[in-house]
């Protein structure tokens, strides 16, 4: 008796003279520039890109020939370095605001300090040593939480891990053998805030 395993669907392929929007980023393209300059897409091709179960729209798709044209227009040197630098001001602001932001949860978290009251319990034994601490942190998490107001998701998850790092180096102290776990938490699937900056279809 024969198994035979379910082939996965090919990747899309852009065709040979076309250039895909993620092609046209590459090249310095924005949105903007796009619509000024190209304008409508002259084809498009399925997207291999899911987002859960849920398939992204067709890719647009523009003659390279056109757009080498458009690329060598005055005009269109001028946008592009405008946009570039539009684009590097937004990054600096952007890695400005983060570091302000990833200070503030540090600091909420260095306020943190776990009274540890040791127990007998077997070298190794990590899940026991941390246990009786963690509804505390979760309600100092959801306090400082609430202290600093309109907290993302990963900013919490952050913020949760640096409670446990003053957990972990507080138990260490207290047991010699305790060693924290390794690896932080993380998000496996891909998020719509993920596709903001080239949410293109």
């Amino acid at each position: 008796m024969s198994h035979h395993r379910r082939s996965r669907p090919p990747v899309p392929v852009t065709p040979p003279g076309f250039l895909a929007t993620q092609d046209l980023k590459e090249r310095g393209w924005t949105a903007g520039l796009i619509a000024k300059f190209l304008g409508q897409h002259d084809l498009t091709r399925e997207n291999g890109l899911k987002m859960g179960r849920r398939r992204l729209p067709p890719v647009k798709l523009y003659r390279e020939e056109r757009v080498q044209d458009a690329e060598r227009e005055e005009a269109f040197l001028v946008a592009q370095a405008r946009a570039a630098d539009a684009r590097a001001r937004a990054e600096r602001a952007r890695e400005t605001r983060e570091a302000k932001r990833a200070a503030l949860l540090q600091a909420a978290a260095d306020r943190y300090s776990p009274t540890i009251h040791p127990e007998p319990l077997r070298k190794g034994a990590v899940r026991k040593a941390r246990a009786p601490y963690l509804p505390a942190l979760e309600e100092t998490l959801r306090r400082l939480v609430g202290e600093l107001g309109r907290v993302t998701a990963r900013e919490e998850a952050t913020l949760r891990d640096l409670l446990l790092q003053r957990l972990d180096t507080a138990l260490a102290a207290a047991y010699p053998w305790y060693s924290a776990p390794t690896g932080k938490s993380s998000r496996s699937e891909a998020q719509p805030s993920d596709w903001r900056e080239w949410d293109w279809d």
